[in-house]
């Protein structure tokens, strides 16, 4: 590349970061951002505010299942773990439940060994993977847990562990709800300006952002609240669509954020699905920091699927799957790709599984496919035909794109500064005709940052805001509400908004919409608790709190005493409570 060309990129990308974009055209269905996705910013290189921090996998032995993948079972139902033993023989495994960091309950709970056989992996490439089948005894409660495995290779006992990675459930419920969330952006400076031009720095803005205070309880106060709030609704699951992190600023960048990223999202209480998205899956510096690389060690497959019981299958898939040339960054400030695409591999996986699921698919059973691109949105359609450069990019790619020509690419990430880039490869109109044969009801998205809501042959099509704080119209999260086989609740408001985290939106006031206030410290010492518990949203919210206690007789002033059981010298009340909108509600426990 020309020192000419060079300083073209990064003088456009400067600019693209301190300048509001212009919108598009009003019957478009997208709105524009403070910097489209593909826009860099410039700081002090982390490895100055945090030199010991250093690459931790957290993905080793235990490859099914992960924080990432969890495994929602119920009691007396059997699980199969993965092993990866790298090549060697084992034995003499133990498999155990223990309490996430959250609980002061600290019980554990031995699993059964039913079986153990030689397995395989469609994302994790070893000679020797054990499926060890386990049963979930029946006296085990219904809780979140950290899983832990053990077993001898090579005369050497092992131990390994995945947290947050099995729920157990009393029963599967029919009617359930689940929530979306997508683009948290730890890292991004984006976090910084006010709500309609992210190009300024707000002092309440920088509060929320956070971006790495030395003290851990203050770094990404927005992602932190949005968290709480999550824990406050108690959904069945997660599912996250990507762009966890920012990813685009300094070499060796995502050594940090995937850290960072990691620990906060273990403040999470509910089981939480996990897809990347662009930002998750840059090559950085063209060789020295692959996202993709990354994303294994800490969250495993790019592409998997699971089930709620018999009501619900869904694939989440990886929307950025280009190759290493075309994702990868040059220097460190210029990103020439950041739009959809999935290749033929990983179609067809995801027409196999729908297959496979079909075969004995419950009448009820609702099917959802989640990435962090949406299929609908093609820069093909979007892209103005009449432009020469448009036309001069798409003869190039159809001649070669996988991977694409460095000519190519520059035209591309002119035209993406130019016009955004959206689903910009292959396969969205295949992925489509797939989802519609095999009865698909679900698609969620995020990458725009905007609410959206979209139906198509059949297929209910969301696109949700972000958490971070350049969302539009605010930052937030969507809930889906299922029953008897239906999704019958998804909007806040209509025709397409999600719950704001912080109140009418406003995030530079820092005052959250759900918020409980715990009058003694919750970690089992109390003899007595009060929780305020307020909803400041218009609509009423169903809430639950836990309180941790002295073990001990308790009476519950309001509310649903939904779990009661002690551990120990301590004890647990989950109080599920109706809070009408914009009020609060008293919580004693005594």
């Amino acid at each position: 590349m020309t020192i000419q060309r060079k300083l073209s990129i990064i003088t456009a990308s400067l600019f693209l970061f301190i300048t509001p974009l212009a919108t598009y055209a009003s019957e478009g269905p997208l709105l524009s951002i403070g910097s489209k996705d593909g826009g860099i910013g410039n700081s002090t290189h982390y490895t100055d505010l945090a030199p010991n921090v250093s690459l931790d996998p957290k993905v080793n032995d235990i490859i099914y299942p992960l924080f990432a993948t969890p495994a929602i079972k119920e009691k007396g139902q059997t699980l199969t773990v993965k092993v990866d033993t790298q090549g060697k023989e084992a034995a003499g495994w133990n498999v155990e439940l223990n309490p996430i960091d959250q609980s002061p309950l600290k019980e554990t709970h031995t699993l059964p060994v039913q079986d153990i056989s030689s397995g395989t992996s469609h994302w994790k490439d070893s000679s020797k993977i054990y499926e060890v089948t386990v049963q979930i005894p029946e006296e085990v409660p219904e809780e979140l847990y950290d899983l832990e495995v053990e077993y001898t290779a090579n005369g050497q006992r092992k131990t390994d562990e995945q947290p947050h990675s099995v729920q157990v459930v009393e029963q599967f419920n029919k009617d359930f709800e689940f929530l979306h969330l997508t683009d948290t952006h730890v890292g991004s400076p984006r976090n910084l300006g006010n709500h309609d031009d992210t190009s300024t720095v707000d002092p309440g803005r920088t509060k929320e952002a956070g971006m790495w205070t030395p003290d851990e309880d203050s770094r990404w106060l927005y992602l932190q609240k949005a968290i709480k709030e999550v824990n406050m609704k108690k959904p069945d699951f997660v599912v996250v669509t990507g762009d966890l992190m920012y990813g685009q600023m300094n070499p060796q960048e995502y050594i940090y954020e995937y850290e960072e990223t990691y620990r906060m999202l273990k403040k999470l209480e509910v089981p939480v699905y996990l897809v990347p998205g662009n930002h998750d899956y840059y090559a950085q510096d063209a060789t020295l920091a692959d996202g993709a690389k990354y994303w294994e060690k800490y969250f495993g497959p790019q592409y998997f699927s699971f089930d709620y019981g018999p009501y619900a299958h869904f694939i989440g898939y990886n929307s950025f799957d280009w190759h290493k040339f075309d994702r990868s960054g040059h220097g460190t400030v210029s990103v020439p790709t950041w739009g959809g695409q999935i290749r033929q591999e990983q179609l067809d996986w995801v027409k196999q599984d729908l297959k496979d699921n079909a075969k004995n698919a419950h009448p009820n059973q609702i099917r959802g496919l989640f990435s962090h691109h949406n299929p609908l949105w093609r820069d093909r359609e979007i892209w103005p035909e009449d432009d020469p450069d448009v036309q001069k990019y798409w003869k190039q790619y159809d001649e070669q794109h996988n991977p694409q020509t460095a000519e190519t690419l520059a035209l591309g990430e002119k035209l993406g500064i130019e016009y955004d880039q959206q689903w910009h490869g292959e396969n969205a109109k295949e992925l489509m005709d797939i989802m519609e044969r095999n009865d698909v009801d679900l698609s969620l998205h995020g990458h725009t940052h905007i609410d959206d809501i979209s139906k198509k042959n059949g297929i209910l099509y969301a696109t949700t805001t972000s958490i971070e704080l350049s969302g539009k119209p605010w930052a937030g999260f969507r809930p889906f509400q299922v029953n008897d086989g239906n999704i019958q609740d998804y909007n806040y408001e209509d025709p397409d908004r999600s719950v704001p985290v912080y109140q009418h939106g406003d995030t530079e006031s820092g005052v959250m919409s759900l918020e409980s206030d715990y009058e003694n410290a919750n970690d089992g010492t109390a003899t007595r608790q009060t929780i305020q518990v307020t909803n400041r949203l218009k609509r009423e919210m169903t809430l639950t709190l836990p309180a941790y206690l002295v073990k001990g007789d308790y009476s519950v002033s309001t509310g649903n005493v939904i779990q009661d059981r002690s551990s120990g010298d301590k004890q647990v009340i989950k109080v599920q409570v109706t809070v009408p909108a914009e009020s609060s509600k008293e919580i004693v426990i005594k």
